[in-house]
């Protein structure tokens, strides 16, 4: 956040859920909920931020953020692949796969699956209806935004592991360091505090007295 890197140890880590509802007279009662945790910064342990793990809060209900929870558990305590029960397996499971697909999925795939509807209508024998016809020019209109979207996504990935401090970035290969940022804290810490104490230092004693 602002160019400073917050994180939180896995160790005893706390979450909270909670829906609330916002009501206009437009619109009438929608549903809201967060999931969120506490993260430290890294070298000043005091500051501290509240991270809204959920996303858009908008429609979200309590059964979701819990599910979200207990995935992330999953992941953390078990490893990246584990079934629909939170079953270890040893390989992707089909409940893996599945998740994967999904998160991959973007709005160009979703314009070329429209673009398909009119075939699997014609292969069903039933003729085509409005709504596949609907969806078919639409996929050929919306195209141009699709892609352009698909490609700025494709070089933000890219692109994003640069932003990275060095130490996040270290931890970004599959085969890096298995420590994690609160087992090398407090050395960070003391370097930080040596290094400030190296340029008082040399500030005393190049100030004239």
């Amino acid at each position: 956040m602002k160019g400073e890197l917050y994180h939180a140890p896995w160790d005893g880590i706390e979450a909270v859920a909670y829906e609330y509802s916002i009501v206009n007279q437009y619109s009438g009662a929608i549903a809201h909920g967060n999931l969120e945790v506490i993260l430290q910064k890294f070298g000043a342990p005091d500051s501290r931020i509240a991270l809204n793990l959920s996303g858009v809060p908008s429609g979200k209900r309590m059964h979701t953020l819990v599910g979200m929870w207990e995935y992330l558990k999953c992941f953390m305590t078990i490893g990246p692949w584990f079934d629909e029960r939170g079953e270890k397996t040893t390989t992707r499971s089909s409940f893996i796969e599945e998740g994967l697909k999904a998160g991959d999925a973007s709005s160009l795939d979703l314009l070329m699956e429209e673009r398909s509807l009119i075939g699997r209508e014609k292969q069903e024998g039933n003729g085509v209806s409005g709504t596949a016809f609907i969806h078919w020019l639409g996929s050929y209109f919306f195209f141009p935004v699709a892609l352009g979207e698909f490609c700025v996504q494709k070089i933000d990935r890219m692109r994003s592991k640069k932003h990275w401090p060095e130490v996040v970035q270290e931890r970004l290969d599959p085969n890096g360091p298995t420590t994690r940022l609160i087992d090398i804290e407090e050395n960070y810490m003391a370097q930080k505090q040596q290094q400030l104490n190296d340029l008082h230092e040399r500030m005393r004693k190049t100030l004239p007295r």
